[in-house]
């Protein structure tokens, strides 16, 4: 006889597997740049700084939106956003090397730099994945909320 899961366990399991995933795919990613499989070009670099950098506004944004809104601040675990900052900083100051043109496309540090960034995102990502799975997000807490509500009988609306 198969024991049918519950909502809540099926709801951590689809967000932590999804960060698991994410996690994952960052990880070969990174296997890949620190290799030297998935070489840097010039191109490729300025890629990479634009939408890192979009991503550090992004993080920086998230935060202060984060601690500003009460609304936010309810629904989301400071641990997450606290973990990425560190990355974000490094990203900007990483993104103004390249942009000053003190890193070129052809250093290797710019090749252990990418990759490195990389895995620090891949092990956050791998950390939030166990730890919301034993502690789920507020999102997550008001999905599994919903989806035990039991469903109101559309006949008797109308």
């Amino acid at each position: 006889m198969k024991k049918k899961m519950s909502n809540e366990t099926k709801i951590k399991l689809i967000y932590s597997g999804e960060l698991v995933v994410i996690a994952l795919i960052i990880l070969v990613i990174s296997i890949l740049k620190f290799t030297g499989v998935m070489p840097t070009k010039q191109t490729r670099l300025l890629v990479y700084n634009i939408i890192s950098l979009i991503g550090f506004v992004w993080i920086v944004v998230d935060f202060v939106w984060s601690i500003a809104s009460k609304k936010r601040r309810q629904k989301t675990c400071f641990l997450d956003k606290f973990l990425m900052l560190p990355a974000g900083l490094y990203i900007l100051f990483f993104d103004i090397m390249c942009f000053a043109k003190f890193f070129t496309y052809e250093e290797a540090i710019v090749q252990y730099s990418i990759a490195g960034i990389l895995m620090y995102l891949a092990v956050i990502e791998l950390f939030m994945a166990v730890y919301h799975w034993f502690k789920p997000v507020p999102q997550i807490l008001e999905a599994i909320e919903e989806a035990n509500k039991p469903e109101e009988n559309i006949d008797q609306k109308i």
